[in-house]
């Protein structure tokens, strides 16, 4: 007689199998897609567009020549982008711009505006292609040479990036450079001078008017032959130098960080006021040579 052996029941109770995951989320991978085809499209098409300026500037061909004034003038505008400024006065019949591209898409362009001649130089081209394009940062230069018989012209440069030079006798002066040096040298009925990043140095200066000098980021030498009507020099982050005649005027200094130096005696209370301050650098004011 056989035994047989009872199957013992299923157990119940075990650990449960392990849940399927999840599909993977795919969003991320998408988007990242998404945006490399878009900066591809836009490199692409920067660069069809570089092509396309590219044919036409040489079409155009280098503007770099020189030109005569489009008409007679009493004040004279000069508005440059990446290239240095030079005016002066010499024995010349006529007033003459020799302007040099250095290589460059920049281009020359004069108007008249009522008595003043606005003269620009800049690139014509799209803004996409400026804001890729680097040939427009070579050596461009313009030079400017007015007939002394003209003098004291009224003039304004602004550089927005580049030195500016300018040597005469003028009626109102300004000279901006967001980035590079200012000089001068001569008279003015009234001046201004600013600078965002660049030295500004002026030599044997007579001025009649106001005097303002403003830097954001550079020292500040100026030497007078005359005393102006008043003076206000603002320097963020530089040193001042000023040289003054004899003569009274009040003096009004102050300098955040920096070492203030007079080496002219202040009369409170005068006529002339000159004002000078910095924000980080010295300030010095010494006799006129």
């Amino acid at each position: 007689m056989s035994v047989q052996t009872p199957t013992p029941p299923p157990m119940t109770g075990g650990p449960s199998p392990a849940p399927t995951p999840p599909p993977r989320d795919r969003s991320l991978r998408i988007a990242l897609l998404a945006i490399g085809s878009a900066l591809v499209l836009l490199l692409v098409g920067v660069g069809m567009l570089q092509l396309v300026q590219s044919a036409a500037n040489a079409n155009r061909g280098d503007d770099s020549g020189s030109y005569p004034a489009a008409g007679p003038f009493d004040s004279l505008e000069v508005d440059v982008s990446a290239a240095s400024v030079t005016v002066s006065y010499a024995d010349v019949a006529e007033p003459r711009f020799d302007f040099d591209s250095g290589g460059s898409s920049l281009r020359f362009d004069q108007r008249m505006l009522g008595d003043t001649l606005r003269v620009t130089v800049g690139d014509r081209g799209w803004w996409p292609i400026r804001l890729f394009d680097l040939s427009s940062l070579g050596d461009a230069s313009l030079a400017v040479t007015l007939p002394r018989s003209a003098e004291p012209v009224a003039l304004a440069v602004d550089s927005s990036a580049g030195a500016v030079r300018v040597d005469g006798d003028f009626a109102a002066l300004s000279l901006e450079s967001s980035a590079g040096d200012v000089e001068l040298s001569g008279s003015a009925d009234s001046l201004h001078l600013e600078t965002s990043a660049g030295r500004i140095t002026g030599t044997g200066l007579v001025v009649t008017g106001p005097v303002v000098s403003e830097s954001s980021a550079g020292d500040t030498s100026l030497s007078f032959a005359s005393l102006p009507a008043s003076i206000s020099v603002d320097s963020s982050a530089g040193s001042v130098t000023v040289a003054l005649p004899d003569g009274e005027y009040e003096l009004r200094t102050d300098t955040s960080f920096g070492r203030v130096q007079l080496g002219v005696p202040s009369t409170p209370g005068a006529d002339r006021v000159y004002s000078f301050e910095t924000s980080a650098g010295d300030l010095v004011l010494t006799p006129a040579p």
